[in-house]
């Protein structure tokens, strides 16, 4: 699985980094969220729980997902600006569900 950052843009007013990025997975599985933002994570040196993916787009037969992530300064701050369903597809899943 190979990201690529295609835009990068600083939101000091809502104090989040918001990304677009593309990711190559051929001849593997379209990844999961926390695969990508592990990744992102990784790539940016932030906390898991400060990092959100908006949205994952996988292209059909391509092997090639795209995508938008936020990365917010603090928890709190992406708690009080992000839908709930969004952040509720980011919580781990408990055995048995």
């Amino acid at each position: 699985m190979k990201l690529e950052i295609l835009k990068e843009t600083e939101n000091k007013t809502l104090a989040r980094k918001e990304i677009e990025f593309k990711i190559d997975h051929q001849g593997g599985t379209t990844p999961s969220r926390t695969d990508v933002r592990d990744k992102i994570v990784a790539q940016f040196d932030a906390s898991n729980e400060t990092v959100v993916i908006r949205s994952l787009d996988t292209k059909f037969g391509v092997g090639i997902s795209e995508g938008i992530a936020r990365i917010y300064s603090d928890a709190e701050q992406m708690n009080k600006i992000e839908l709930s369903h969004i952040l509720k597809r980011h919580e781990s899943k408990k055995e048995g569900e």
